[in-house]
């Protein structure tokens, strides 16, 4: 998980002190889910597309708070075609794969196969235009991430849409203005 530290922290809690709890911690969530909207639309346009069901199923998490008493979002794949995007993202090393019964798992379809004893019951895949029987060789590919790229373009749109989020909801709320624009620090 990335963490980004933000110069103006301090200043920006002190203020927030003075503000009822409930609205503080949802003044936090607003600007934490507006924070997360430019990541993750770009991650969206950098996705895989052949189906566009890949950049469907990113998605932006609830604001939560966690044990060290910060708050974080994650944009993640959810849905159909989520699990694909981990393999797009880090890649996928040459492993073998077995053709055969696609309701079974790999443990089982090796017990049906020494049952059997012999490969040509386990079925056929097809690759391309062949069928092929028994393992297979899959040659892995690359990453090619975009998620984490999504991140490192769009850090700085994130907290500029934290800052003015943040503005927005407590002059909103209460019409006081929140202290000067936030910056990035470090990562």
């Amino acid at each position: 998980m990335t963490t980004i530290n933000l110069k103006g922290g301090r200043e920006l809690a002190a203020f927030l002190e003075a503000f009822p709890a409930r609205l503080q911690k949802n003044a936090i969530r607003s600007a934490l889910t507006a924070a997360a909207k430019p990541v993750r639309d770009q991650a969206r346009l950098d996705a895989p597309r052949e189906s566009g069901l890949m950049a469907k199923s990113i998605k932006t998490g609830s604001p939560r708070p966690l044990d060290d008493g910060t708050v974080s979002i994650k944009v993640r794949l959810a849905g159909s075609h989520s699990y694909l995007g981990y393999f797009f993202e880090y890649g996928v090393a040459p492993h073998f794969i077995r053709a055969g019964d696609s309701g079974l798992s790999s443990r089982k379809l090796t017990q049906k196969l020494n049952r059997e004893g012999s490969e040509e019951h386990a079925g056929a895949m097809k690759i391309g235009d062949k069928f092929v029987t028994g393992a297979v060789l899959h040659p892995g590919f690359a990453p090619k991430p975009f998620l984490r790229p999504a991140l490192d373009l769009k850090a700085d749109d994130a907290i500029n849409a934290f800052a003015d989020r943040l503005r927005s909801y407590l002059k909103d709320k209460t019409g006081f203005t929140a202290p000067a624009r936030l910056d990035e620090v470090d990562e």
